[in-house]
């Protein structure tokens, strides 16, 4: 794979992985609730950001140093925030499935 083609998939998993922390923010914040499809496979939905967000820490140590100086407080904080909304994320699950049984 090339460095261009493997940059363009860190970039999707990172936009992908946002947009799941969006996704679960409206879903808190609103009374809309998406449905059941979405909620039997939550743990799933879980398990693949748990393993987006390693994918991403582990991609941010290794080329810290090849990123734009203007660009890396952002990367960090988006990687740090993606990281962070997972586990928030784990934790209500985990509390709803707690809860439920």
């Amino acid at each position: 794979m090339s460095n261009s083609s493997t940059l363009t998939s860190l970039n999707l998993l990172f936009a992908v992985m946002i947009l799941l922390q969006l996704v679960f923010l409206f879903e808190i914040f609103s009374e809309i609730e998406f449905g059941a499809p979405f909620q039997n496979y939550r743990g799933g939905w879980l398990l693949a950001q748990g393993i987006g967000s390693v994918v991403l820490f582990v991609d941010m140590v290794i080329r810290f140093d090849q990123l734009a100086p203007s660009r890396r407080p952002w990367h960090v904080a988006g990687v740090g925030l993606c990281s962070i909304g997972w586990c928030c994320q784990f934790f209500v699950h985990y509390l709803d499935s707690a809860l439920l049984s």
